[in-house]
Order: C-alpha cells, then structure tokens, then sequence
C-alpha cells in the first residue's frame, strides 16, 4: 500500500471519536444518563388558524336536530306510513294521511280517529261504483245492493267478498256462451272448467286462457271455409295463411272479415244468374241484389229454387196450352169433312198462347161451341157428301137409259 493512502486511513480513524462526542444529543444523553425526557407539549396550532370549537350540536352549518318526536306521535306516524303503503287505500285516503303527516301531532291523530274513515268511505263508493259500470249482471246486481244500502260495512263486505262471488257466477256464464259455436278446443276447455274449474282458473281462462285455445279452433274453421268458399274469400283464406297472422287476426277474420267476402262473392253469383233466368227468377235476384246480405244468402239457399219452380211451372203451362191447340183440343182448330163422319183438325202455333186459326175461319172454341156441336158439324158434311153422290149416280144410270 502505497504511503500517501496509509496517511488518510489513520487521520480518519483519529477524527472519530471527537467528532461523536462533540454532538449535542450525544453529550446531554452522557452527563446525564438517568433523567427522564421531558413531557410531550400540545401540538400547537398553526399562527393565524382557529382553534376547533367545542360541540354545540350542530354539524356543518346545519340547524339543531328536533327534539325526539312524542312516543304516541311516532305510532300515529307509523300507522299513517302504513296507510299509504296499503293499494287498498283510495286516492282520496292518501292525499289526507299525506297532509297529516306534514302536520302536528295533533293532525296525525285527528287524521287516524276522524278523517281516515271518512276519506275511506268515499273512496270505496267510487271503487264499487266503478265495478259496476264493468261489471256482468251478477255484479251489478250485488253492487247496487251495496250502495243502495248506505253503510260502510255494506261496501266493505261488497269489496271483500261479495264482488268475487258475484264475477264467478258471470264467469260462469261466460263460459256457457262460449260454447255456441265454439271449436273442439274451446268446448273441451269449458266444459272442464265447469265441472272442476276454481273461481280463479275460470277468471284466468276468461282473460287470457281462451285466446290461445281460440286461435287454435280459427286456424282450423278458416282453414275448413276453402271448402264452399267463392273466388274471393278463398284468395283473401290463402293471404292471411300466408302472412303468419296474430290471434287477434285471425279472430277478427273469422268474425267479420269472412262476411263481407263471402257477400261480394254471393252478389257475384247472382249477378251471374241473370244472364239466363226466367221473369221470376230474375225478379228474385234482383231483389236480393238490393236486400241485405242475409237477404242474398236465403236467395241462393231457398228463394232462387223456389223462383226457377215458378218459371218451370209457367213454362211447362205454355208448353200444354200450344200442345192442346195443335191436337184440336183447344182454340185454332178447323173441321173439315171427310165423308165418313170423322173431323181432321189442322193448326198453327207460335210457341205461346198466341195461336191464327186456319183458313182464317173462327175456330169452334171461339163460338163457345163444344165437343158435342164439333161432332153434329162433322155429321151434317158427311150427309151432304152422301146425297151429292146419289144425285150423281142417277145422273149416269139416267144417261145409260136414253142411250
């Protein structure tokens, strides 16, 4: 090691010691080793800063808490809360338990012993008064009841037992209804409900149920219409198939919508009819084109056979009337002698009564003469015949003699 390095490290060393015992902490802590360090001081607050001021009961500027409320108060309060918590109690019922509480004791108390039963009453005539403007028969039979009774009891007992017995006997006769007309669906859904059904599943069937089980019992009667259906509601049967239609649409198809397309096709129809119909079934048709669509559908069902009969019927009278005339039976007859006592009848028709005797002679129903007078005219021109022949025959014999 070199000279100058040794020299360093020693005066280093020699430094030390008086270096330590030259530090104030150092030399009070060795004079005097056993005296107890002095007590901590209060930490003082900074110059200019306020001391923190002692607790008077407010909090950040706040005003003073209200003293604690009277215990009887605080039951009125929590029944009040109560009260406007129930979805029994009625609008009017709120808005005083409202008032109340923002008031004094007193109120609260007025509100719970007067005021709550008054407000209640009110709103219960206007609850049952609305069930019965909704209401079926049953129901607003029993709600009459109730108001006409005047009582609060009569309300209370309406609200909370008599306006469910009363809806389930409607609910009865709801489902009974359905069954007029009803598909397989909604027939076997009733009549289980009837025989085992609770008040609840019926009122359930009856609001939601039925529309699912309908729609069901639509799909298959509309699809059941293409059977009879005409042009028209077979393509508009087609359409709504195709569109994936709603319950609500298909409901509505098979109440109304049908009607009015099966109408236009029966007006088609008839119109058609027209073309080629006799006097009385045109005057049919016209009329059913003018009547109501229950009028067009008793024509095609009834009154246009019934028609055809009658124009079948005057045809068929024509048609015996011409066949009398041209067998001498009836008016344009003409007798003409044949010498032996027989008539030959010759005629002319026109295919309707209208019938020119031969000749242009007045035939012998136009005489009023009859069977018997055709048949003494047929003998007077046979006798005629029979002396013209016995005068000639004189004559020849006559000639033989004188020749």
């Amino acid at each position: 090691m070199k000279l100058p390095r040794i020299a360093s490290v020693v005066a280093a060393a020699a430094m030390a010691p008086a270096v330590l015992l030259a530090s104030p902490a150092f030399a009070a802590d060795a004079a005097s080793p056993s005296t107890p360090s002095a007590p901590t001081a209060p930490d003082q607050a900074p110059e200019g800063a306020k001391p923190p001021e002692k607790a008077t009961g407010k909090t950040d500027g706040k005003a003073e808490e209200k003293p604690a409320e009277d215990p009887q108060a605080a039951k009125d309060r929590a029944a009040i809360e109560a009260i406007l918590a129930d979805p029994a109690s009625g609008p009017g019922v709120r808005e005083a338990a409202g008032k109340a509480l923002k008031g004094t004791a007193a109120d609260m108390r007025h509100f719970l012993e007067v005021v709550w039963q008054q407000e209640q009453y009110i709103d219960d005539q206007v609850r049952v008064s609305q069930i019965h403007s909704a209401g079926g028969v049953a129901v607003k039979r029993e709600a009459q009841k109730a108001l006409k009774a005047g009582t609060h009891a009569a309300l209370k007992e309406f609200l909370t037992v008599g306006q469910h017995k009363a809806r389930y006997e409607d609910d009865q006769v709801e489902l009974f209804r359905m069954l007029n007309g009803a598909g397989r669906g909604i027939h076997d859904a009733v009549v289980k409900l009837l025989r085992d059904g609770t008040p609840e599943q019926v009122r359930q069937f009856i609001e939601t149920g039925q529309h699912q089980v309908r729609a069901s019992d639509d799909r298959v009667e509309i699809s059941r219409m293409l059977l009879d259906a005409g042009p028209g509601l077979t393509a508009a049967i087609n359409a709504l198939l195709d569109g994936h239609p709603s319950n609500a649409e298909l409901r509505e198809f098979v109440k109304t919508t049908q009607h009015a397309l099966r109408d236009e096709d029966n007006s088609v129809l008839i119109w058609r009819m027209l073309n080629h119909a006799g006097p009385e079934l045109k005057k049919a048709a016209i009329a059913a084109i003018n009547g109501t669509p229950e009028e067009r559908v008793a024509f095609l069902k009834t009154g246009q056979h019934e028609a055809r009969a009658k124009d079948k019927a005057a045809e068929d009278a024509a048609h015996k009337t011409g066949k009398d005339e041209s067998t001498g039976t009836g008016t344009g007859t003409t007798g003409t002698g044949t010498g032996t006592g027989t008539t030959q009848a010759v005629s002319r028709s026109t295919g309707n009564t209208n019938v020119t005797p031969a000749g242009g002679s007045t035939s012998l129903a136009d005489t009023g003469a009859g069977s018997e007078n055709a048949w003494i005219a047929g003998g007077s021109a046979a006798a005629l015949a029979a002396g013209a022949g016995l005068v000639l025959t004189n004559r020849r014999r006559r000639t033989a003699a004188e020749g």
